[in-house]
């Protein structure tokens, strides 16, 4: 139990800190600053990822593979009063409306982040095949961290409240130096890693945790485009 813990710690440290070592690698793979980091920080993101996975596998000789796969899209929700999911409901209309409330409330904090920049929209359709690449990439290696790094191995060992309240915390606490940001920030990424955690453990897959976690992306990931990647030459 606490080695897959301590292994998710380590990976969030070095996701952390590697922005300014990736800074320093002077490979120019585009025209854009904020596409030629993305990237190359996305590599490394997947990268940790996989290793996490086949250190965990050998530490504590869980099997992460049949949640790889999209589970049972289907599967009977636990109830959870904070987003009206009531005992019995069907995890294919809840992961559905799931994706309209986390995004739009995703999208309304990112306005606001972003209304006093000086953005130009105008350039968010050219970056577009970016965005949607970053964020399909982005989603899939943190669940793989947050969600099945944590799911899987501690199945059995603590309660589902207590496991989905660990990848709360661990995904929450580095939200506060991302995107978004600061405590309110970290207060949302906190609460979309609990439902996350939950969907994994719940549908016995990751489809619906990457579906809702790749849209918050896509809103996300834009924004950081419109704020940084629009000042530079677009690609």
């Amino acid at each position: 139990m606490i080695i897959s813990i301590i292994l998710v710690i380590i990976a969030t440290l070095v996701l952390l800190t590697v922005g300014k070592a990736i800074d320093k690698i002077n490979i120019r793979l585009s025209g854009n600053d904020y596409i030629d980091f993305q990237i190359k920080y996305q590599l490394v993101l997947l990268f940790s990822a996989f290793l996490l996975l086949f250190i965990n596998a050998l530490c504590t000789r869980s099997n992460f593979w049949p949640y790889l796969s999209t589970g049972d899209v289907n599967a009977v929700a636990e109830k959870m009063a904070l987003f009206v999911i009531q005992q019995g409901d069907r995890w294919m209309p809840t992961g559905l409306s799931l994706c309209v409330v986390i995004t739009l409330v995703t999208s309304i904090f990112m306005y606001f982040q972003l209304r006093q920049q000086a953005v130009k929209w105008n350039l968010l359709f050219a970056g577009m095949g970016w965005i949607l690449l970053f964020a399909l990439s982005n989603a899939l290696g943190e669940e793989l961290i947050y969600r099945v790094g944590i799911v899987v191995p501690l199945q059995g060992l603590l309660a589902p409240v207590v496991i989905y309240s660990i990848s709360a915390v661990l995904f929450g606490i580095p939200h506060y130096w991302g995107m978004p940001s600061g405590v309110i920030g970290s207060f949302l990424a906190g609460v979309l890693g609990y439902v996350l955690a939950k969907s994994v453990d719940e549908t016995q897959g990751i489809f619906w945790a990457w579906v809702i976690h790749f849209l918050q992306d896509v809103v996300i990931i834009g924004a950081g485009y419109l704020g940084k990647g629009s000042n530079s030459q677009s690609a």
